[in-house]
């Protein structure tokens, strides 16, 4: 009986010697690593806060720009850069007039004061059609999560369409096409420059905006 038991105890071993392989296997895959950096997170296959006041065209103000005051409850999952607000049951044609938001650009920097980048994120929405308009999402890493910070609904086009954004000496600068330059809906000769630190849990606009001209052929 002894030999027998002696059988069993070393046919179980690797059997459990299997199981804890395959569990330090799945604690180290990359799915189930936590960043190290905001860099780490791939924001073109990501959830983004979203809900349908989100999605409303911008108003006409002064600034056709503005953060919102309060984050969307809902959200959306971008998968290879895209989502289609489309169902399995509309046929070809109704699929590419859908809306559809794009991740346009990702850059990364300080703007919280050594604390560690953060990513900014241009995300497009378009209606299907010719309307479209931008957004800026800022995230930063905590808890091993990308935590939105803030996020800014942008004008439509030449009417204050987000055109470029950088981060500069800890600030967020941002340039809209100029609504005075218009040429049509679609297009402006200009764009303002405007500039954004972040302080006391929000983005304060700082300096000056600057106006200068844009080149058609690039946009």
């Amino acid at each position: 009986m002894a030999s027998v038991k002696t059988l069993l105890v070393t046919l179980r071993i690797p059997s459990c010697a299997l199981v804890v392989a395959v569990f330090f296997a799945a604690i180290a895959s990359p799915q189930n690593r936590k960043p190290g950096s905001i860099r780490d997170i791939d924001f073109k296959n990501f959830s983004f806060s979203w809900d349908d006041e989100t999605a409303t065209p911008p108003s006409d103000l002064d600034t056709p720009w503005h953060w919102l005051d309060s984050l969307p409850v809902s959200r959306i999952r971008i998968i290879n850069g895209l989502h289609h607000f489309y169902s399995p049951e509309q046929d070809k044609f109704e699929h590419s007039h859908a809306p559809l938001i794009s991740v346009d650009s990702v850059i990364y920097g300080d703007l919280n004061a050594g604390e560690g980048d953060e990513a900014v994120v241009h995300l497009n929405y378009s209606t299907g059609g010719t309307l479209n308009w931008d957004y800026v999402y800022v995230y930063k890493l905590a808890g091993g999560r990308a935590k939105p910070v803030g996020i800014m609904k942008c004008g439509s086009r030449g009417y204050g369409g987000l055109v470029r954004t950088a981060i500069e000496h800890g600030l967020l600068v941002l340039d809209f096409t100029d609504p005075e330059r218009r040429i049509g809906d679609c297009c402006s000769e200009g764009y303002i420059r405007a500039r954004y630190r972040w302080r006391n849990g929000a983005f304060v606009e700082e300096g000056p905006r600057e106006r200068g001209d844009l080149d058609l052929k690039e946009h």
